[in-house]
Formats: structure tokens, C-alpha cells, sequence
């Protein structure tokens, strides 16, 4: 090769701008990544930050107290004497009272939900998750199992406390009810596959809270369903008992139930406000139980016809009747006297009062506010435990004789025979399922019409069978010899 004056100069130019380009990169390049990789982490922090927004936050600060239940359960089956498979329901309600469905009892599982409430292992959850149960077991989302035992189960409120045998656990925060909104985001744990899951955490769903104070009418007439809240957030069977939590993190209901026409959320759900909660727990703590609140009114709507004949506002409700000894009778308020207030409530109609009252527990103190003779009459009373009748020890049931205001208060027809007022927990009268407001029409072949014929066939040693009716079905529960 022949170097000529102007190869040596192009080389040597080259030379020159390669040193210059790779001191140029040594001086700004390593800079210039490192810049270009600090905002990317900078943009991913940003985008953990929005996307941890205070539902995360919420769900976070939970998660870990609540846990799950398991339980086995002794339930009442109903054996129908038809097994055709062309008897149809109306042939089976057209012969049910000649014919009354057999009874026995058998044990199932089932799941639900709980939310712990204390550091020293206090669970909250639904009555009708533990009802009956022979065994109750607690898994925590950190995978223990550990038994529960029932301090306190209450069937009308369809709660229950639970104590554990441990210490130091997470537990939440409660909210104020009171202050919730129409509107409001809320957020519903639960299991809804129970066990189904390897991994123990709960389920999360988001919704609103659609209404404030709902009264349901429950298929069970003992259980009281009144000033609930409703939400869209999806509860899913097996999500009772859990908490339904406000963006704070603090709990402001427990997931009582849904309706539903395919068996999954529909997005109407019900949950027991907070405030009622703290209650019954204060009073299960304290009491080992929850003792029956008594204020002794019966009350009525003031109709059209009320108006026209007694020449009367229709403002308020009137009293038809007042329990003699009655915390009512001992305040001073008569029949026909009309209620108007309580305790700043306003009371245009009974659903009123039955909305207000279904919160009311013992010893609690309330003002009144009514009318008497168009004269305004203002009276504190102290709510009173209720106290039952004679227990019937051999099978734990409290029985009175149906009286017109015990007719009125269970919906039953009869004129005669004994209702049952409660039945003791764990009682045999438990075990066979009888339930308070069952009417017993006969045990064996003896016809009960009072307490006197119920004593009288309580004194047998042997029994065969009861025969009573629960809100209008018939049923037979047979005992054996």
C-alpha cells in the first residue's frame, strides 16, 4: 500500500475523533444512564404510591384479624312421609296436618367468618354460623387452628362471641355507624370458598353503602333484622360474620346476609351496624349472656277509623295495653295515651318504635315524650330485664299460657295451649330444635291446653313424641322411647 500525504491526514483525523467520542462518553454517559434509571424508579414509586390508595390501605390494616370458622353442626332434618317423586308441594301441604313431617337430627359442617376484636383472642361473628355446633374451629390467616368456644350466642340478633386461648393478636378498629353516608365506599372481608383456598387471607370486595336502617322481615321469626345497613359490596355465602370496614380501616358493620335468587351475590347485602354490635358485646361480657329488654308497651297505628271515632290527631301511636309491673306502668303511661317521641326520636308510626326499641338493651334509660288528653306528659323509665316463667329443667324450655299480647307477639292463633318463651342453651329442648314461639299442642297422646297439662306430662318417664306448630306448619318431633 502506498501512503500518501492525504491517507495520513484522514487517519489521523480518525484517530483524533475516536479519542475525542470515547472521552466524551467517559465524561457524560455513565451520568446520563444512571439519570435515565433513577426516573424510572422514581416513576415506578409514583405508581405504587397511586395505586396504594386508601381502600389497600384499609384492606391491609385488617386482613390479619379476620379469620376463618369452621364448625360441625347438629341440625333438625325434616323426613317427609311421602317419598313419591309425583308428590308434589301442594299434595305435601294439603296432608301435612294429617300426615305431619318426621324430624331427627344429623350433623353437618359448615363455614363462615369471624373478626377478632381483641388482643386476647374475643371473635365476633353471626349466630346462625355457630348455631348448634358441637365443635368450632378457628384458622388464623397466618394458617394456627385453634378451637373456639361460645361465650355468648344470641339468636334474635344473630350474633355471637367467641373466645380463643391466646394472646397478642391483631385486632381491629371500630368505627361510628352513626356517621355512615348513602354513598360511602365500604369494603366486605370474608371466605366464600372457606377451606376450598390454600391460602387462609380473606377476600376483599369493594362497594357503597346503598341504605341506611333497613328493616327485613327474617324467614325465621325469632330473629330481629332491623336498622341494617345494605351494601353492593359483594357477600358471598361463607362471607357471614365478617367485617364490612369504611376507607379509615375501622369497622362499621358485621355481614349478616344477602338476597339472593341464584344462591351468589346479586349485590344486596345486610350488615348489623357496629354500634348495636359494641353493645351486645359490652353486655355479653359483662352478663354471659343477653339479657331480654322490657319496657312493657303495646302499641297501635293510628288509622283513618281511630281519627273519625275518637276525634284525635293522626300524629303518633297509641297505646292499647300496658304490662302490669312493667317498667311502662311503673313510669306512669296508661292506655290510650299517645307516644310521640323517645329520646328525640320521632315516632309517626309502631315501625317506628320497633325500629327504635330493636336497639334498646337493659338498663338503659329512656325519655318519652306522648300525649294524654291533648296535654303533653314527658316520663323517664328504666328498661328492665324481662324475667320467664318456671323453667322446665327436664328439657330446658320456658312455657307460659298464650295470652292475647303472647298471640300477638308470635302471630299464633290459638287460644289455648303454651308457648315457649326460651329455650336454655344446650338444653335437650335445644338438641330436639324447639324454638321460642312454638306452640306445643300435645305431647304423646295427651292435648296440652296450659302449663298445668304440660307439668302433668312432663312428670312421664318415657316420651314418644311432641306435636306443635311453628308460625302455622305443623310439626312432629319424634323422641324415641
Amino acid at each position: 500500500m502506498i501512503l500518501t500525504k492525504k491517507n495520513i491526514l484522514y487517519g489521523f483525523l480518525g484517530i483524533v475523533v475516536t479519542i475525542f467520542a470515547i472521552s466524551l462518553y467517559s465524561a457524560v454517559g455513565p451520568q446520563s444512564f444512571r439519570n435515565r434509571q433513577d426516573e424510572r424508579l422514581s416513576l415506578n414509586k409514583n405508581v405504587s404510591i397511586q395505586r396504594t390508595n386508601a381502600i389497600v390501605l384499609a384492606a391491609n390494616k385488617v386482613t390479619d384479624a379476620v379469620v376463618s370458622i369452621s364448625v360441625i353442626q347438629t341440625k333438625v332434618v325434616a323426613t317427609s312421609p311421602f317419598f313419591s317423586p309425583y308428590a308434589d308441594d301442594m299434595f305435601r301441604d294439603f296432608f301435612r296436618d294429617f300426615f305431619p313431617e318426621r324430624y331427627h337430627k344429623q350433623q353437618v359442617k359448615s363455614l363462615g367468618t369471624g373478626v377478632i376484636i381483641s388482643q386476647d383472642g374475643y371473635i365476633l361473628t353471626n349466630e346462625h354460623v355457630i348455631s348448634n355446633a358441637t365443635k368450632i374451629k378457628i384458622t388464623l390467616p397466618d394458617g394456627r387452628q385453634i378451637e373456639g368456644m361460645v361465650v355468648v350466642a344470641d339468636r334474635t340478633m344473630d350474633l355471637a362471641l367467641i373466645k380463643i386461648d391466646t394472646n397478642d393478636l391483631p385486632y381491629v378498629e371500630f368505627g361510628d355507624s352513626d356517621d355512615l353516608m348513602i354513598g360511602e365506599w365500604v369494603i366486605a372481608f370474608g371466605n366464600p370458598f372457606g377451606f376450598l383456598l390454600e391460602d387462609t387471607s380473606p377476600t376483599v370486595t369493594v362497594g357503597v353503602v346503598s341504605a341506611l336502617n333497613r328493616s327485613i322481615k327474617s324467614s325465621h321469626d325469632e330473629r330481629v333484622y332491623k336498622n341494617m345497613i345494605q351494601t353492593d359490596a359483594a357477600i358471598n355465602p361463607g362471607n357471614s360474620g365478617g367485617p364490612l370496614v369504611n376507607v379509615l380501616g375501622q369497622v362499621i358493620g358485621i355481614n349478616n346476609f344477602i338476597f339472593t335468587s341464584s344462591g351468589g351475590s346479586e349485590g344486596i347485602g345486610f350488615a348489623r351496624p357496629i354500634n348495636f354490635v359494641r353493645k351486645f358485646i359490652a353486655e355479653a361480657k359483662e352478663h354471659s349472656k343477653i339479657r331480654q329488654a322490657w319496657v312493657g308497651l303495646w302499641l297501635q297505628d293510628i288509622t283513618p277509623d281511630i281519627v273519625e271515632n275518637f276525634r284525635i290527631p293522626a300524629f303518633g301511636v297509641i297505646v292499647t295495653n300496658v304490662d302490669p309491673l312493667s317498667p311502662s306502668e311503673k313510669a306512669g303511661i296508661k292506655i290510650g295515651d299517645r307516644i310521640v317521641e323517645v329520646n328525640g326520636v320521632l315516632i309517626k308510626r309502631v315501625s317506628d318504635w320497633d325500629r327504635f326499641i330493636a336497639n334498646v338493651f337493659v338498663d338503659e334509660e329512656l325519655q318519652i315524650t306522648g300525649l294524654r288528653n291533648e296535654n303533653t306528659i314527658k316520663v323517664k323509665l328504666m328498661v328492665e330485664e324481662f324475667k320467664y316463667s318456671k323453667t322446665i329443667s327436664k328439657f330446658g324450655l320456658y312455657v307460659e299460657d298464650i295470652s292475647t299480647q303472647l298471640a300477638k307477639r308470635y302471630k299464633s292463633g290459638y287460644k289455648d295451649g303454651v308457648v315457649v318463651l326460651k329455650v336454655e342453651k344446650g338444653s335437650t329442648g335445644e338438641r330436639l330444635g324447639i324454638r321460642a314461639g312454638d306452640v306445643i299442642l300435645r305431647i304423646d297422646d295427651k292435648r296440652i291446653r296450659n302449663k298445668n297439662d304440660f307439668n302433668e306430662a312432663m312428670k312421664s318417664d318415657r316420651f314418644l313424641y311432641f306435636i306443635l306448630d311453628r308460625g302455622g306448619l305443623i310439626i312432629q318431633l319424634y323422641l324415641g322411647s
